[in-house]
């Protein structure tokens, strides 16, 4: 079975939401996240590779980033214990 095709612009969509019921936008905004996850971490992955591939990073200055959070969390909760 086709699907009917509707050559609707943006706008007429737009409107069209926007009257829908909250639990219907819901819905549905959740049906397009699940439909366009792929597209949207491919494009995230690409920009993060891009970027290291300029400014690359060492593991001792990973290292030292994880030990000064870890030591962060270490102070905020000792801190609260006290």
């Amino acid at each position: 079975m086709t699907k009917p095709e509707l050559d609707l612009g943006i706008e007429v969509i737009k409107y069209t939401f926007d009257k829908l019921p909250a639990q219907d936008r819901i819905r549905l905004v959740e049906e397009l996240e699940r439909e366009t996850r792929k597209e949207r971490w491919d494009t995230l992955i690409t920009k993060i590779r891009s970027r290291f591939k300029k400014n690359p990073i060492s593991q001792k200055e990973i290292t030292r980033i994880c030990e000064e959070t870890r030591q962060q969390l270490y102070d905020k909760r000792t801190k609260g214990s006290n």
